[in-house]
């Protein structure tokens, strides 16, 4: 049994974890809304979070960043973003995004200044200098599930796609994907503390269709 209390604890022992670590550069609060969704308290909440149909934009991070909407910032400005939904004693849905920064950022910069300032320096360089990095996002949706959109899935660049993914995903397992692949210094020196993190034992949400088509797939363990 799955309690939204017990979930935010996890994901604030996980944020410390990595802070502890020098991993992640600032962790937002962890809270708990209606007593159902696990996210994180922005300073400045952005209002409409998503301002986009097709696919975020600079703009987007940009604001993201700037009033705070995530749960962690990275010492190179990417971003996390954690939510969960729990109902009745289970996982119901999550949102688990990696939005890297646009920048290639001044790391030391972010010490000392406002991100908005990091940011506004970074932005007055010359154009070409953007990176094209993708955010990716891991969905957990049982209420949309249909043909075209997988339970679980993967978006990378465009709202549309979904790719199908084995099942749901916990934070550790999330944030031990993100290190792993586009952070490998940082994993390998770091790598005890990673596997020693918890690891997903859901069952398959993959569909028969959905596993004789291209699909993000991982074993069971236990």
């Amino acid at each position: 049994m799955t309690t939204a209390n017990a979930l935010s604890r996890g994901i604030k022992d996980l944020l410390n974890g990595l802070l502890a670590r020098n991993l992640i550069l600032l962790p937002n609060a962890v809270i708990v809304v209606d007593g159902a969704r696990v996210t994180w308290r922005s300073p400045a909440p952005a209002g409409k979070f998503v301002d986009f149909v097709d696919y975020p934009t600079i703009r987007t991070y940009r604001r993201w960043a700037q009033v705070g909407e995530y749960s962690a910032l990275l010492p190179d400005a990417a971003l996390l973003q954690l939510t969960y939904d729990v109902a009745h004693g289970e996982i119901a849905g999550h949102r688990l995004a990696y939005v890297p920064c646009p920048y290639r950022v001044d790391q030391d910069f972010l010490l000392t200044e406002a991100i908005g300032d990091v940011l506004d320096l970074h932005a007055a360089e010359p154009q070409d200098d953007i990176t094209m990095q993708s955010a990716i996002r891991l969905d957990f949706d049982p209420g949309s599930a249909a043909v075209g959109h997988p339970t679980s899935h993967l978006t990378l660049n465009v709202s549309t796609c979904r790719i199908a993914c084995e099942a749901p995903m916990t934070a550790e397992d999330f944030v031990r994907f993100v290190f792993r692949n586009f952070y490998k210094d940082q994993y390998a020196a770091n790598v005890d503390f990673f596997e020693a993190l918890p690891k997903s034992d859901r069952d398959s949400t993959v569909t028969e269709d959905e596993r004789y088509e291209p699909h993000v797939a991982w074993r069971r363990r236990g």
